[in-house]
């Protein structure tokens, strides 16, 4: 019976996420700003959480196709590093909360 409990979660959370990486039109939401400090990454979720200016804590659904730069060089998420200042550009979804548009990871690439 908790196995079936955990499956059932599990596939809910799935349905619940997949609408996130869906094609939003993005006319019906309000894009937002925001900059802060990588907490953490979770690529398997494809989750990036930051703490804001404000010590708020901010979690992030991030689509396969969003755009990470860092520089003028494009990234994946992995790329990002931990307690970097990033800035997201996001929206409001009405499935996931806050689904990333962009993400400018604002350390910069050392010259090696």
């Amino acid at each position: 019976m908790y196995k079936c409990k955990i499956i059932l979660i599990l596939i809910m959370s799935m349905l619940i996420l997949s609408g996130a990486y869906g094609q939003e039109a993005l006319d019906n939401h309000l894009i937002k700003n925001v900059t802060g400090t990588v907490m953490s990454i979770d690529s398997v979720g494809n989750i990036i959480s930051i703490r804001t200016a404000d010590q708020k804590i901010m979690a992030f659904a991030v689509p396969e196709k969003t755009v990470i730069t860092q520089d003028t060089h494009s990234i994946g998420l992995m790329d990002i590093g931990q307690s970097s200042s990033v800035t997201i550009q996001y929206f409001i979804s009405p499935s996931v909360k806050n689904v990333v548009i962009s993400i400018v990871d604002n350390e910069s690439v050392v010259n090696e």
